[in-house]
């Protein structure tokens, strides 16, 4: 049985911890800084003493008795809980951090962590009360397998990435790119068209489009002709823009969309493929490095 110590016992430590004591790992303990501060300690000490998890007084208490150190607090806190960490920790421990941080970050604890320990990246890609111990988890980095094998028996969820440190996280930042501006997105157009009433009509529409075949041949579709028609489609949201402003309604996503397609059409990407939409999205990756190449060095 491997002992697991979470830095930060808040709602991702928490849940987890919970799926994993049905699951019958047992040896979880933790520490949190708001462990004697009310009133964050009534609800952190509530939390451990139904899970019987142990909570340690202090930081090196904690990093002292644990085989697997996970730091599980606020990005903002990820390099000096590492540099915190760093003295007390020993080779044959594990650090991994699943805070929601950039892949710079990452990089930096992996830098500070490695000389004296193994570290993992961790990127947690779903929400943890929904899914508890069983929430995605992208893991990079020289201790992402070791992680994954001690931890996937109890149930939990863990894709290892045969990549540096680092990669887990910008893995889980790009996909908030979309996550979060999806949402943003939907919330325009269903607002507007309340206004209209039609927002029903126009989510049967997205919809009938987004599940008309399997999701990556619908996106390199999208993607492909995207680049191609670029032009015409932001000339087409300057309409949509001055539609949401005569109705009074926040078109931030829509000018972003107008400004991002004036970016594509500035590339001359219809021009390189000749009017005709690349059969796979990879080939805009080559026709931008081949543009870059064939531009004069100043």
């Amino acid at each position: 049985m491997h002992k697991l110590g979470f830095i930060g016992f808040g709602e991702a430590a928490y849940n987890i911890s919970r799926g994993l004591k049905k699951e019958g790992f047992v040896d979880i303990i933790a520490y949190d800084k708001y462990y004697d501060t009310r009133p964050q300690s009534e609800l952190i000490c509530g939390r451990a003493r139904e899970l019987s998890v142990e909570l340690l007084p202090t930081h090196q208490a904690l990093v002292e008795n644990s085989e697997f150190v996970v730091s599980a607090v606020s990005a903002n806190m990820a390099v000096p809980l590492a540099e915190l960490s760093r003295p007390t920790l020993k080779s044959n421990q594990l650090y991994v951090d699943v805070n929601a941080s950039s892949p710079m970050t990452k990089e930096e604890v992996d830098a500070i962590i490695s000389p004296v320990a193994s570290f993992a990246d961790g990127a947690i890609m779903g929400p943890v009360p929904n899914y508890g111990h069983k929430v995605p988890i992208s893991v990079s980095g020289k201790g992402a397998r070791r992680f994954a094998d001690a931890m996937v028996p109890y149930g939990m969820n863990i894709t290892v990435m045969d990549a540096p440190a680092g990669s887990a996280s910008a893995s889980k930042m790009f996909r908030s790119i979309f996550m979060k501006g999806f949402v943003a997105l939907v919330l325009e157009m269903i607002l507007a068209g309340h206004k209209y009433g039609v927002d029903d009509d126009v989510l049967a529409s997205v919809k009938e489009t987004l599940t008309d075949g399997p999701l990556m041949g619908i996106i390199n579709g999208l993607v492909a002709r995207g680049v191609i028609h670029s032009e015409r489609r932001e000339h087409e949201m300057d309409e949509v823009v001055a539609t949401l402003n005569s109705l009074e309604i926040d078109a931030t996503m829509s000018k972003a969309t107008k400004e991002k397609l004036h970016w594509i059409t500035a590339l001359g990407l219809r021009d390189y493929f000749k009017g005709i939409p690349p059969k796979d999205y990879h080939e805009i990756f080559t026709a931008l490095e081949n543009k870059a190449a064939s531009c004069p060095k100043t």
